[in-house]
Protein backbone atom coordinates (compact mmCIF):
# COMPACT_ATOMS: atom_id res chain seq x y z
CA UNK A 1 0.00 0.00 0.00
CA UNK A 2 1.37 3.39 -0.93
CA UNK A 3 0.80 5.54 2.12
CA UNK A 4 -0.39 8.84 0.70
CA UNK A 5 -1.84 9.36 4.17
CA UNK A 6 0.73 7.66 6.45
CA UNK A 7 -0.86 8.94 9.66
CA UNK A 8 -4.26 7.55 8.68
CA UNK A 9 -2.76 4.24 7.57
CA UNK A 10 -0.84 3.96 10.84
CA UNK A 11 -4.02 4.74 12.80
CA UNK A 12 -5.86 2.02 10.89
CA UNK A 13 -3.20 -0.60 11.58
CA UNK A 14 -3.12 0.30 15.26
CA UNK A 15 -6.92 0.07 15.38
CA UNK A 16 -6.76 -3.36 13.73
CA UNK A 17 -4.20 -4.55 16.27
CA UNK A 18 -6.42 -3.30 19.10
CA UNK A 19 -9.46 -5.02 17.56
CA UNK A 20 -7.53 -8.29 17.23
CA UNK A 21 -6.48 -8.10 20.88
CA UNK A 22 -10.05 -7.36 22.00
CA UNK A 23 -11.34 -10.32 19.98
CA UNK A 24 -8.70 -12.59 21.52
CA UNK A 25 -9.59 -11.45 25.06
CA UNK A 26 -13.33 -11.84 24.46
CA UNK A 27 -12.81 -15.31 22.95
CA UNK A 28 -10.62 -16.48 25.84
CA UNK A 29 -13.06 -15.24 28.48
CA UNK A 30 -16.06 -16.78 26.73
CA UNK A 31 -14.20 -20.08 26.33
CA UNK A 32 -13.49 -20.17 30.09
CA UNK A 33 -16.88 -18.82 31.18
CA UNK A 34 -18.97 -20.88 33.60
CA UNK A 35 -22.20 -19.07 32.69
CA UNK A 36 -24.76 -20.83 30.49
CA UNK A 37 -25.38 -19.89 26.87
CA UNK A 38 -27.70 -20.99 24.12
CA UNK A 39 -27.00 -20.94 20.40
CA UNK A 40 -29.02 -22.79 17.74
CA UNK A 41 -26.75 -25.03 15.68
CA UNK A 42 -26.77 -26.42 12.18
CA UNK A 43 -26.27 -30.18 11.98
CA UNK A 44 -22.71 -29.63 10.74
CA UNK A 45 -21.90 -27.65 13.92
CA UNK A 46 -23.12 -30.24 16.42
CA UNK A 47 -19.62 -31.62 16.95
CA UNK A 48 -18.20 -28.15 17.58
CA UNK A 49 -20.78 -27.23 20.20
CA UNK A 50 -22.56 -24.03 21.16
CA UNK A 51 -19.69 -22.22 22.89
CA UNK A 52 -17.07 -22.86 20.20
CA UNK A 53 -19.57 -21.92 17.48
CA UNK A 54 -20.39 -18.66 19.26
CA UNK A 55 -16.70 -17.80 19.57
CA UNK A 56 -16.09 -18.64 15.92
CA UNK A 57 -19.04 -16.52 14.82
CA UNK A 58 -18.21 -13.39 16.83
CA UNK A 59 -14.44 -13.55 16.27
CA UNK A 60 -14.68 -14.20 12.53
CA UNK A 61 -13.76 -11.04 10.62
CA UNK A 62 -12.76 -12.69 7.36
CA UNK A 63 -14.37 -13.50 4.03
CA UNK A 64 -15.10 -17.10 3.20
CA UNK A 65 -14.69 -18.33 -0.37
CA UNK A 66 -17.73 -17.44 -2.43
CA UNK A 67 -19.25 -15.23 0.27
CA UNK A 68 -21.23 -12.21 -0.91
CA UNK A 69 -19.43 -9.19 0.53
CA UNK A 70 -22.77 -7.48 1.18
CA UNK A 71 -23.83 -10.27 3.53
CA UNK A 72 -22.60 -11.14 7.00
CA UNK A 73 -22.82 -14.47 8.77
CA UNK A 74 -25.39 -14.03 11.50
CA UNK A 75 -26.82 -16.10 14.34
CA UNK A 76 -29.09 -15.27 17.23
CA UNK A 77 -28.55 -16.68 20.69
CA UNK A 78 -28.08 -15.90 24.38
CA UNK A 79 -24.79 -15.54 26.26
CA UNK A 80 -24.86 -15.12 30.03
CA UNK A 81 -21.82 -13.13 31.12
CA UNK A 82 -19.91 -12.54 34.32
CA UNK A 83 -18.40 -9.10 35.01
CA UNK A 84 -15.15 -9.75 33.13
CA UNK A 85 -16.82 -11.08 30.00
CA UNK A 86 -19.35 -8.26 30.04
CA UNK A 87 -16.55 -5.69 30.27
CA UNK A 88 -14.65 -7.44 27.47
CA UNK A 89 -17.74 -7.33 25.25
CA UNK A 90 -18.13 -3.58 25.77
CA UNK A 91 -14.42 -3.10 25.09
CA UNK A 92 -14.71 -5.19 21.90
CA UNK A 93 -17.56 -3.00 20.67
CA UNK A 94 -15.47 0.10 21.37
CA UNK A 95 -12.53 -1.30 19.39
CA UNK A 96 -14.89 -2.17 16.53
CA UNK A 97 -16.09 1.45 16.47
CA UNK A 98 -12.49 2.71 16.52
CA UNK A 99 -11.56 0.47 13.61
CA UNK A 100 -14.58 1.57 11.60
CA UNK A 101 -13.70 5.21 12.19
CA UNK A 102 -10.09 4.62 11.11
CA UNK A 103 -11.14 2.67 8.01
CA UNK A 104 -13.68 5.23 6.85
CA UNK A 105 -11.04 7.96 7.17
CA UNK A 106 -9.08 6.37 4.33
CA UNK A 107 -9.90 6.97 0.70
CA UNK A 108 -11.16 4.31 -1.72
CA UNK A 109 -7.67 3.50 -3.05
CA UNK A 110 -6.48 2.64 0.43
CA UNK A 111 -9.62 0.60 1.18
CA UNK A 112 -9.11 -1.53 -1.92
CA UNK A 113 -5.72 -2.55 -0.56
CA UNK A 114 -6.83 -3.20 3.02
CA UNK A 115 -7.13 -7.01 2.81
CA UNK A 116 -3.50 -7.55 1.75
CA UNK A 117 -2.08 -5.09 4.28
CA UNK A 118 -4.15 -6.30 7.21
CA UNK A 119 -3.63 -9.97 6.41
CA UNK A 120 0.12 -9.32 6.46
CA UNK A 121 -0.25 -7.44 9.75
CA UNK A 122 -2.10 -10.35 11.29
CA UNK A 123 0.93 -12.56 10.74
CA UNK A 124 0.54 -16.13 11.94
CA UNK A 125 -3.20 -15.72 12.32
CA UNK A 126 -3.50 -14.79 8.65
CA UNK A 127 -1.37 -17.79 7.64
CA UNK A 128 -3.63 -20.11 9.59
CA UNK A 129 -6.80 -18.57 8.19
CA UNK A 130 -5.42 -18.63 4.65
CA UNK A 131 -5.18 -22.41 4.89
CA UNK A 132 -8.96 -22.38 5.23
CA UNK A 133 -9.64 -19.74 2.61
CA UNK A 134 -10.28 -17.03 5.20
CA UNK A 135 -7.43 -14.64 4.48
CA UNK A 136 -9.50 -11.65 3.41
CA UNK A 137 -10.84 -9.12 5.88
CA UNK A 138 -14.63 -8.60 5.92
CA UNK A 139 -15.21 -4.98 6.92
CA UNK A 140 -18.90 -5.34 7.73
CA UNK A 141 -18.16 -8.20 10.11
CA UNK A 142 -15.43 -6.11 11.71
CA UNK A 143 -17.78 -3.18 12.19
CA UNK A 144 -20.91 -4.87 13.50
CA UNK A 145 -21.53 -4.51 17.21
CA UNK A 146 -22.22 -7.36 19.59
CA UNK A 147 -25.67 -6.71 21.16
CA UNK A 148 -25.25 -6.12 24.89
CA UNK A 149 -27.71 -5.56 27.73
CA UNK A 150 -26.85 -4.01 31.08
CA UNK A 151 -29.54 -5.96 32.94
CA UNK A 152 -30.57 -9.61 33.01
CA UNK A 153 -33.83 -10.01 31.06
CA UNK A 154 -36.74 -12.04 32.33
CA UNK A 155 -37.80 -13.20 28.90
CA UNK A 156 -36.47 -13.01 25.32
CA UNK A 157 -38.62 -13.75 22.30
CA UNK A 158 -36.85 -14.18 18.97
CA UNK A 159 -38.74 -13.60 15.74
CA UNK A 160 -37.73 -13.36 12.09
CA UNK A 161 -38.65 -10.06 10.50
CA UNK A 162 -39.05 -10.87 6.82
CA UNK A 163 -41.41 -8.10 5.79
CA UNK A 164 -39.02 -5.21 5.65
CA UNK A 165 -38.71 -3.11 2.53
CA UNK A 166 -37.42 0.32 1.72
CA UNK A 167 -39.56 2.70 -0.33
CA UNK A 168 -38.01 5.52 -2.33
CA UNK A 169 -40.47 8.05 -3.75
CA UNK A 170 -39.52 9.49 -7.13
CA UNK A 171 -41.11 11.22 -10.11
CA UNK A 172 -41.79 9.84 -13.59
CA UNK A 173 -39.10 12.21 -14.92
CA UNK A 174 -36.53 10.73 -12.52
CA UNK A 175 -37.60 7.21 -13.48
CA UNK A 176 -37.17 8.11 -17.15
CA UNK A 177 -33.58 9.23 -16.53
CA UNK A 178 -32.89 5.91 -14.82
CA UNK A 179 -34.43 3.91 -17.66
CA UNK A 180 -32.42 5.82 -20.26
CA UNK A 181 -29.21 4.66 -18.57
CA UNK A 182 -30.12 1.06 -19.44
CA UNK A 183 -29.47 -0.58 -22.80
CA UNK A 184 -32.28 0.94 -24.89
CA UNK A 185 -31.79 -1.63 -27.65
CA UNK A 186 -33.23 -4.31 -25.36
CA UNK A 187 -36.94 -5.10 -26.05
CA UNK A 188 -37.88 -5.17 -22.36
CA UNK A 189 -36.41 -1.67 -21.88
CA UNK A 190 -38.31 -0.38 -24.90
CA UNK A 191 -41.56 -1.79 -23.48
CA UNK A 192 -40.97 0.00 -20.18
CA UNK A 193 -40.11 3.29 -21.93
CA UNK A 194 -43.37 3.03 -23.86
CA UNK A 195 -45.31 2.52 -20.61
CA UNK A 196 -43.60 5.42 -18.85
CA UNK A 197 -43.62 8.02 -21.64
CA UNK A 198 -47.34 8.96 -21.44
CA UNK A 199 -47.14 9.82 -17.73
CA UNK A 200 -46.80 13.49 -16.69
CA UNK A 201 -43.25 14.10 -15.50
CA UNK A 202 -44.32 14.86 -11.91
CA UNK A 203 -46.32 11.62 -11.51
CA UNK A 204 -45.24 10.05 -8.19
CA UNK A 205 -43.78 6.55 -8.35
CA UNK A 206 -42.23 4.24 -5.74
CA UNK A 207 -39.03 2.23 -6.02
CA UNK A 208 -39.11 -0.78 -3.69
CA UNK A 209 -36.21 -2.73 -2.26
CA UNK A 210 -36.92 -5.89 -0.26
CA UNK A 211 -34.64 -6.06 2.75
CA UNK A 212 -32.77 -9.12 3.96
CA UNK A 213 -34.63 -10.99 6.75
CA UNK A 214 -33.37 -10.05 10.19
CA UNK A 215 -33.78 -11.66 13.59
CA UNK A 216 -35.45 -9.42 16.15
CA UNK A 217 -35.26 -9.97 19.89
CA UNK A 218 -38.24 -8.82 21.94
CA UNK A 219 -36.73 -8.43 25.41
CA UNK A 220 -38.78 -8.16 28.60
CA UNK A 221 -38.02 -7.33 32.22
CA UNK A 222 -40.61 -8.12 34.89
CA UNK A 223 -40.90 -5.19 37.30
CA UNK A 224 -43.17 -4.31 40.20
CA UNK A 225 -45.05 -1.97 37.87
CA UNK A 226 -45.48 -4.58 35.14
CA UNK A 227 -43.37 -5.36 32.10
CA UNK A 228 -40.62 -3.20 30.65
CA UNK A 229 -39.86 -4.09 27.04
CA UNK A 230 -37.22 -3.44 24.40
CA UNK A 231 -36.85 -4.69 20.83
CA UNK A 232 -33.62 -4.84 18.88
CA UNK A 233 -31.99 -6.64 15.96
CA UNK A 234 -29.80 -9.59 16.91
CA UNK A 235 -27.39 -10.53 14.10
CA UNK A 236 -25.13 -11.93 16.84
CA UNK A 237 -25.94 -13.59 20.18
CA UNK A 238 -27.27 -11.29 22.88
CA UNK A 239 -24.79 -10.81 25.77
CA UNK A 240 -26.12 -9.85 29.20
CA UNK A 241 -25.10 -10.08 32.87
CA UNK A 242 -25.91 -13.38 34.56
CA UNK A 243 -25.08 -14.33 38.13
CA UNK A 244 -23.13 -17.50 38.83
CA UNK A 245 -25.54 -20.43 39.02
CA UNK A 246 -28.40 -18.43 37.48
CA UNK A 247 -30.31 -19.98 34.56
CA UNK A 248 -30.82 -18.32 31.21
CA UNK A 249 -34.01 -16.26 30.86
CA UNK A 250 -37.07 -17.82 29.32
CA UNK A 251 -36.75 -17.85 25.52
CA UNK A 252 -38.17 -19.43 22.40
CA UNK A 253 -36.24 -21.38 19.74
CA UNK A 254 -37.16 -20.21 16.24
CA UNK A 255 -35.98 -21.99 13.11
CA UNK A 256 -32.48 -21.17 11.90
CA UNK A 257 -33.68 -20.53 8.36
CA UNK A 258 -35.92 -17.46 7.93
CA UNK A 259 -39.37 -18.07 6.46
CA UNK A 260 -39.89 -17.22 2.82
CA UNK A 261 -42.12 -14.36 1.75
CA UNK A 262 -43.86 -11.70 3.78
CA UNK A 263 -45.14 -12.95 7.13
CA UNK A 264 -47.44 -10.01 7.75
CA UNK A 265 -50.66 -9.59 5.86
CA UNK A 266 -50.69 -6.89 3.22
CA UNK A 267 -52.58 -3.84 4.40
CA UNK A 268 -55.98 -3.50 2.79
CA UNK A 269 -55.32 0.21 2.30
CA UNK A 270 -51.86 -0.27 0.75
CA UNK A 271 -51.34 2.57 -1.70
CA UNK A 272 -48.60 0.94 -3.78
CA UNK A 273 -49.60 -1.37 -6.61
CA UNK A 274 -47.98 -4.78 -5.88
CA UNK A 275 -47.43 -5.34 -9.60
CA UNK A 276 -44.17 -3.69 -10.81
CA UNK A 277 -44.71 -0.90 -13.32
CA UNK A 278 -41.05 -0.82 -14.41
CA UNK A 279 -39.70 -4.26 -13.41
CA UNK A 280 -36.08 -3.53 -14.38
CA UNK A 281 -35.95 -0.75 -11.76
CA UNK A 282 -38.36 -2.26 -9.17
CA UNK A 283 -40.60 0.79 -9.65
CA UNK A 284 -44.31 0.63 -8.84
CA UNK A 285 -47.23 2.98 -9.32
CA UNK A 286 -49.35 4.39 -6.53
CA UNK A 287 -52.96 3.27 -6.58
CA UNK A 288 -55.80 5.76 -6.43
Amino acid sequence: MTDNHPALASELLEAFDALSQALARFSALLRDSDRPLWLPLHDSEAGLGEKATAISLIADIWYRDGQDGRRTRSRHGLIGAGPELLEATLALNARKADFQQAATSLNADHLRQLPERLAHRAGQLAELLNLHGLGRIHLKQCYRQVPVLDRTPTRVGFNWYSSGRSIRRLSAAEALKMLLRLDQSQPHVQVQLAKLSPLPEHTPLAQLQTQVPVMRANIGWKTDAGWERQARNCPLPLVFPLAQGQALPEHNRPELIPPTGRQRAERSDARIDPEPFLPSLRIHRYMN
